[in-house]
């Protein structure tokens, strides 16, 4: 047996040690082991999927479009469906001169009103309705296949294009609800610099019916256009981008317009009286002409700000020589809006409604699963409970309810009656001293909405 020591000196003599030989890392040495993980990569068909064969016959790198005659051939070469339009279209290559071409041609043949898909509710709230998707086989004659292509085709025209697509983009955005991507996208294809043509096209937005569009895109016009916006389109949101501070004459104005919606005149009435503590006399005579608008809410609010500047001549008590249902109808919607404004601390005044001895209450409810007439007024599902409310302690019901109810009214010559989606309110009028007051206040609850699917 070989010791250790010679196998030490057999060492130190130069005996050649034994080469072992080394396998090569992957990634280095060779490369052999880098070469396999890349061949597995490429072939491994979710990392890389074989590409797809083209849809399109045209070899766009050579392709010539000089007008839009061609343009239109080459359309029908594409001949996009409801099924393919996306891939084929991902085939052209973006901001060309095809691409260019291709565009123009798609939104000067218009024809993009596509009618609204089925529409539903939920909760007995109908539920926006959407353009209808293109069937499969839709092609380029269907107007729902081409609201898709005008969406891409605005995104490949040029900015010196415009000028001479305004008629077009005008048409696109007059389309109805329930369009709207494509409005708003023919809006923002004008440059932000032409604020000009940008409102005109709100304003055609507007009268379509598109008002969510215009409240959005009124965030990229300038103060003087968003001051022509609230004169010109009646709009709220471009109030709301105001102050009453800066722009006192337009909110003024804004007070005493009868064609823009409730929202912002009320808004501006809260925004001046906030601004002027002293309320100055053209603040006074815009607040004092509002309550007496058709609009009771408007109405109400100005009454508000002038009696919290200590001018109470305005509030909506019963007022004298009140001899028609028509009139008291009017009274009471004013007073609804006022009541639904105060405090909980402050006295209300319904009771100058009312009679000396107070009012009768009469509370109708509605169970949709009984089937029990428990109070013999002939229907399962209604019960009624009657109470005589003392002057001094009667409030309004239900009151956030009863401003809803009092844009619905209809008189009788001892009645007003007023509903919403929730309640029916009838007021009973008797007269006293030969005038109107309300002898009875009925509130019936209605029966639950139903869900239901509505035609468009």
């Amino acid at each position: 047996m070989r010791s250790w020591l010679s196998i030490i000196l057999l060492g130190a003599c130069g005996a050649a040690a034994p080469q072992i030989a080394a396998t090569p890392a992957a990634g280095s040495g060779d490369g052999s082991g880098s070469a396999r993980s890349a061949g597995a990569l490429a072939t491994d068909p979710d990392l890389n999927p074989p590409r797809s064969p083209r849809l399109v016959d045209v070899d766009w790198a050579t392709v010539k479009v000089p007008d839009e005659a061609a343009a239109l051939a080459l359309w029908k070469t594409i001949a996009p469906t409801g099924d393919d339009w996306e891939r084929k279209l991902d085939e052209v290559p973006s901001q060309s001169p095809a691409a260019r071409q291709l565009a123009l041609a798609l939104l000067h043949g218009g024809n993009f009103a596509c009618a609204a898909a089925p529409q539903h509710t939920h909760n007995c709230a109908a539920i926006p309705a959407d353009a209808a998707a293109p069937a499969s086989t839709a092609g380029l004659d269907d107007p729902c296949l081409r609201r898709l292509l005008a969406l891409w085709a605005l995104g490949e025209v040029d900015p010196a294009d415009v000028p001479a697509l305004h008629p077009t983009l005008r048409a696109l955005a007059a389309l109805p609800p329930p369009e709207s991507e494509l409005v708003a996208a023919a809006i923002e294809t004008v440059p932000e610099a032409d604020q000009d043509e940008r409102l005109a096209m709100m304003g055609l937005a507007q009268r379509a019916g598109q008002l969510d569009v215009v409240d959005k895109e009124l965030a990229q016009l300038d103060v003087p256009h968003l001051m022509a916006a609230v004169d010109q389109l009646h709009t709220p949101a471009a109030l709301d981008m105001l102050s009453a501070q800066d722009n006192r004459d337009v909110f003024l104005h804004a007070i005493s317009d009868e064609h823009m919606p409730t929202r912002g005149r009320v808004a501006a009435i809260i925004e001046v009286a906030t601004a002027d503590p002293d309320l100055a006399a053209d603040a006074r005579t815009a607040l004092v002409g509002a309550t007496a608008s058709p609009d009771c809410e408007v109405a109400a609010q100005a009454a508000r700000s002038l009696a919290e500047h200590d001018d109470t001549k305005y509030e909506p008590k019963r007022p004298r020589g009140t001899r028609t249902p028509a009139q008291m109808q009017r009274a009471l919607c004013v007073l609804a809006s006022y009541e639904a404004r105060q405090g909980a601390d402050e006295p209300s005044l319904w009771p100058s409604y009312l009679p000396a001895h107070g009012v009768e209450r009469v509370t109708i409810s509605y169970d949709p699963l009984s089937d029990t007439d428990l109070d013999g007024d002939g229907d399962p599902h209604t019960t009624h409970q009657f109470a005589v409310e003392a002057r001094k302690d009667a409030v309004l019901p239900e009151i956030a309810d009863l401003v809803k109810a009092m844009r619905s009214c209809t008189t009788d010559a001892t009645s007003v009656t007023c509903t919403s989606d929730q309640h029916r309110f009838k007021f009973l009028l008797a007269h006293s001293d030969g005038e109107l007051v309300v002898r009875q206040l009925a509130v019936a609850e209605n029966p639950p909405c139903q869900d239901a699917d509505v035609s468009p």
